[in-house]
């Protein structure tokens, strides 16, 4: 049976594209939960952990927690106090459960243990010792989580 190479090419090109709206729907849907401006760093920061998403469903959850997306997206935000940055987080776990263009019981496990594990560090962040009145609070509690989610042995 031979199959035409030009059919091929269109298919998987409608594959390709297919995949690239959806990164894009779902960027543009997170923003829209949080009325954050969408900017090209952080939609390209978004496809990056889309794509690490995919790729990474069958766990090397320390790819996953040390992606840039969530620092950046919690520093695009316009609101800079702790309930916020709480609100922000949450929004993102909630939103990631359904991130990704994989549809397979490892992907769905894989980003409901990212999900849970990035909860976690907020939850812990209660304990944070630091003046929530400072300038800079915003900057130092999302510096504290990624280093909470550092999960690399050469710290």
């Amino acid at each position: 049976m031979n199959i035409d190479p030009n059919l091929l090419d269109s298919y998987k090109n409608l594959l390709i594209t297919t995949k690239q709206n959806l990164a894009t729907e779902q960027f543009n849907s997170l923003l829209g939960r949080v009325d954050i401006n969408p900017t090209k760093r952080l939609e390209k920061s978004y496809i990056s952990l889309f794509k690490a998403i995919d790729r990474y469903s069958q766990g090397d959850m320390e790819k996953l927690l040390s992606h840039r997306f969530l620092f950046e997206f919690l520093k695009a935000s316009p609101k800079k106090r702790e309930r916020d940055l709480r609100r922000m987080t949450n929004q993102f776990c909630d939103f990631v459960k359904s991130a990704g263009s994989a549809n397979t019981m490892a992907h769905r496990l894989t980003v409901m243990k990212y999900a849970e594990l990035v909860q976690s560090c907020v939850e812990g962040l209660q304990d944070f010792d630091i003046d929530k009145k400072d300038v800079d609070f915003h900057t130092k509690w999302i510096g504290e989580l990624r280093e909470r989610l550092d999960t690399r042995e050469d710290k």
